[in-house]
């Protein structure tokens, strides 16, 4: 883009230097990243104070390049298509500096950061950090950062950011070593109680995969491909975050298996199927050892749901107990787990490889400590929708469960040649409508929906 006026090199060494597979996070993203074409990089964009120089941030980014060996790692890729990771003991990186002139700095800095996402890495000779400055007349205002997604998740890079932070005034020393690097983590996934696990977690699908039926989303009217494909739906209610965590209460559980069930039952409706299978985003850090580890440590899990009998208070118990088996059985080789679809795909005639994904990215998920009422419920603030178009999409929907402020909020992605948008917020609203119901009508007859 223009405005770029300079690169200043920083060089770097560090130890931790070797090479060896991908660990089982990065095989997990990388397959994710293949698909879509994209390096799905994480992104932020900081305001510099007055005064802030040039020589911060070399410092700063050569901290972070001699400190976490997943900062200088390259790729290899061989004729097979097997992927190995090199972490390299010294090298060069470069800072850009973009000059805004006359312009916004922070729409420039917007623009860079926009830049970073989407063009990819280039993973055999590019470090996987990308660092930009902006200044207008001299001074510095804006710093841009961006990690292609193999190389952390955003627990990773959250603690690479406070070992900066928290460093010893005296000393410059970080308060703890560097958490478990991912060519340790391949090493460790090589001994027998790893491959046990993973033994266990291929069986484990390979048995779920085999007794569901043919997934099938409802199928759009009308000539889907001739209208735009990608899209995304934020949906923001007051009443369901309410909803939730007063249903939530009454049973005795988190929040999560009351949402999920939810969703189950949404998506069984539209599919019209009473067994229902989805992907869900399971994060491996709640596993000894892993808690600090450094890369991508977030897998796909495979919750099944029956949701034939009882009633909605049944499905959350049961909801429960599937996910924590999904939970459990989520710390994988992708590779291997490839392999395992593959041949039920074969044998079912059809891919599940495209399952549909819920994500639910909320920070905690604890007890809860204020009960709402029932007229908490029904004086919660009105739902909103906002849709805007994608660029492109790998999955054909995906379904994220994010923090906001007295709300929950529900960001939908979908391709249109697998479910309409119509379809697509049917299948929220009566999400939606069954958390109220369960909240409100608890023990009584559900109103309408």
């Amino acid at each position: 883009m223009n405005g770029l006026i300079e690169r200043i090199a920083v060089p770097f060494t560090g130890d931790g230097s070797g090479e060896g597979p991908l660990s089982w996070g990065q095989q997990s993203i990388w397959k994710e990243m293949a698909i879509s074409g994209s390096s799905l990089a994480l992104g932020a964009v900081r305001d510099l104070e007055p005064g802030a120089t040039v020589d911060q941030y070399v410092e700063e980014y050569r901290f972070y390049l001699s400190r976490f060996p997943s900062m200088r790692t390259l790729l290899r890729f061989a004729p097979d298509g097997a992927v190995t990771q090199v972490v390299w003991d010294s090298g060069t990186a470069h800072i850009e500096v973009y000059e805004a002139v006359d312009r916004d700095p922070a729409a420039v800095a917007a623009e860079v950061s926009a830049q970073y996402y989407f063009v990819p890495f280039d993973y055999e000779r590019e470090w996987p950090m990308r660092m930009a400055l902006v200044r207008q007349a001299g001074a510095l205002t804006h710093l841009v950062v961006a990690i292609s997604h193999h190389a952390a998740d955003p627990t990773a890079a959250m603690a690479m950011f406070e070992d900066l932070t928290n460093r010893d005034p005296v000393t410059g020393e970080p308060p703890r070593p560097p958490g478990l690097q991912p060519l340790e983590q391949a090493r460790l996934q090589q001994t027998p109680s790893a491959l046990r696990q993973n033994e266990a977690a291929l069986r484990y699908w390979q048995t779920q995969l085999r007794a569901l039926p043919s997934p099938r989303l409802p199928q759009p009217a009308g000539d889907a491909a001739a209208e735009h494909r990608y899209w995304e739906l934020d949906l923001l209610s007051p009443a369901l975050y309410q909803a939730l965590r007063a249903v939530a209460a009454r049973l005795g559980v988190t929040t999560t298996p009351v949402l999920y069930a939810a969703y189950a039952e949404a998506l069984g409706h539209a599919t019209g199927t009473t067994r229902v299978a989805t992907m869900i985003t399971v994060n491996s850090r709640f596993r000894p050892g892993l808690a600090d580890a450094a890369g991508h440590m977030s897998h796909h899990g495979l919750c099944t749901l029956d949701l034939a009998d009882g009633g909605f208070d049944d499905l959350v118990l049961l909801a429960r107990r599937r996910l924590l088996a999904a939970h459990k059985h989520a710390y994988y080789s992708q590779v291997d787990l490839d392999r395992i679809i593959a041949d039920v795909s074969r044998e079912h005639g059809l891919s599940f490889d495209h399952l549909c994904l819920f994500n639910n990215r909320r920070s905690e998920d604890g007890p809860i400590e204020t009960v709402p009422t029932a007229a908490d419920v029904r004086a919660a603030g009105p739902t909103t929708l906002e849709w805007r178009e994608l660029p492109d999409l790998h999955k054909p929907l995906m379904v994220h469960i994010n923090d906001a402020a007295d709300a929950l909020s529900v960001r939908a992605q979908l391709n249109t040649t697998a479910i309409s948008r119509d379809d697509l917020t049917a299948l929220l609203r009566r999400m939606e409508a069954t958390v109220v119901d369960a909240a409100l009508y608890a023990g009584a007859e559900p109103a309408p929906q």
